[in-house]
């Protein structure tokens, strides 16, 4: 169970960390320990529902969102395009405009270098 923790925590962060708030002002805003939401964070200490409500509260996002992952191995057999890229989406809206545009930029000269398979490099 301890994975799951590490999970809700890291998505916790993201969505924190996407929102442009600091572990002070999420402390400030939902009146919890600053030390307290980074060991939730880090998956060290279980979030107890009175804690997780005001986290949802102040990060203003639905219970769900902290449950919406979903892992996929690319070897397996329910790997479909669209499960891939649901799975980016889901990464990519929890970020900053400027990390996604710089996200898009790479994978464009990703992409660039393998349509040119005769380029040296």
């Amino acid at each position: 169970m301890g994975d799951l923790r590490k999970i809700i925590g890291e998505k916790i962060r993201s969505i924190r960390n996407a929102k442009g708030l600091t572990l002070q002002q999420l402390s400030h805003e939902t009146g919890l320990q600053t030390s307290y939401i980074g060991e939730v964070e880090r998956g060290k200490r279980n979030v107890s529902l009175d804690s997780l409500e005001k986290l949802i509260t102040v990060l203003d996002i639905k219970p769900s969102e902290l449950f919406e992952f979903r892992e996929l191995e690319v070897d397996s057999p329910e790997f479909e395009t669209n499960s891939v890229l649901e799975i980016h989406y889901q990464f990519l809206k929890e970020k900053k405009t400027e990390d996604v545009k710089m996200i898009h930029r790479i994978t464009k000269d990703i992409f660039a270098s393998i349509e040119r398979p005769n380029d040296k490099f």
